[in-house]
């Protein structure tokens, strides 16, 4: 008999409402996880995010996929198929044109799924969320944009720091110049300009395949451009762009996004699929090993500026992301 754990909690457990996680729990046919991205507008549409939107058609789309009785589709086909349901939400909204001519203003997720195919699963996953299998294989896809800024943002958490600010202070403001980006201006330029450096000599030294000319212009317009690196591979003609990523937001997305895997049913004891919320992954394959894994990371580095380095913390009662974590034994 299958045995299933799952959980999604917001931030702000206080605030169930502005989850933008979601989860899919079909048992026997499909389980997945969703991470709608956090909207840097602050807009709502009838009394939702923009990335819970984006999730719950994404999840709507996975069971209606999982529910139906034609073969499994390939990685291409059902993230053409989540991008059309995406697409009918700017319609329903008035923005699709809005939409197509500026990546800022959509609506974006990442997803984790395992689907019950004849003889075993099929695993997709596009964006961070990952899975893992047996408690030993983690397929998981880390692009650099988020390293980089939270390179950023922790050389801003220690010179706002330095000044004898107090910690919610720092908070604010090292997530507000993130946002902002170093060429904003700002009373704390010169702060700030210091960190962008600091941050950019760090990054190329971690990561070798960056340069500064790369990495700068990051750090200079901030998270509100983040979608300007969306899938930008089509601009390099001899190598895919170290920045792009392909979001689920709508529009076509490379392949080298999409990532599908196959495992024969008698070889898998378990399947996790977890949210990046979790900053890693569990020792064990039960719920509440997750729920540890988390409590030691808060315990560790609550602001986020050390080894689980983010472009945002926490504070006492709230975590620094949504989480969620489906746990399938078969």
């Amino acid at each position: 008999m299958t045995f299933v754990e799952s959980f999604t909690e917001a931030k702000d457990p206080s605030r169930p409402e502005t989850n933008e996680d979601r989860i899919v729990v079909l048992p026997e046919r499909a389980y997945a996880v969703v991470d709608g991205a956090t909207d840097k507008s602050g807009k709502r549409w009838d009394g939702l995010t923009g990335g819970q939107i984006a999730a719950e058609a994404v999840a709507d789309e996975v069971i209606a996929v999982a529910l139906s009785d034609v073969p499994a589709p390939s990685g291409r086909v059902l993230v053409d198929r989540i991008a059309r349901k995406i697409r009918a939400h700017y319609v329903r909204l008035g923005i699709e044109a809005e939409a197509e001519a500026d990546p800022l203003s959509r609506f974006s997720a990442s997803l984790a799924l395992a689907l019950a195919v004849p003889g075993g699963w099929r695993l997709y996953r596009v964006g961070d969320s990952g899975i893992r299998l047996n408690g030993t294989e983690t397929l998981l896809e880390e692009g650099l944009l988020d390293p980089i800024y939270s390179l950023f943002r922790t050389a801003l958490w220690h010179g706002f720091a330095a000044q004898g600010l107090a910690v919610d202070e720092i908070d604010r403001r090292a997530r507000q110049r993130l946002v902002e980006g170093a060429a904003h201006p700002s009373e704390d330029s010169t702060l700030v300009l210091a960190a962008r450096n600091r941050a950019v000599a760090l990054a190329i030294d971690r990561f070798p395949v960056l340069s500064a000319e790369e990495v700068g212009p990051v750090l200079d317009h901030g998270l509100r451009r983040q979608a300007g690196y969306r899938d930008r591979s089509h601009l390099y003609r001899d190598r895919a762009h170290p920045l792009g990523y392909g979001p689920l937001d709508g529009w076509p997305i490379s392949d080298r996004f999409i990532h599908v895997d196959e495992r024969p049913r008698a070889s898998i004891r378990s399947i996790e699929l977890f949210t990046d919320g979790y900053y890693g992954v569990a020792a064990g394959a039960r719920l509440a090993d997750w729920e540890a894994w988390l409590d030691g990371v808060q315990r560790e580095d609550p602001h986020r500026i050390g080894r689980f380095a983010s472009t945002k913390g926490s504070v006492p009662g709230r975590n620094a992301d949504d989480r969620s974590v489906v746990i399938v034994h078969p």
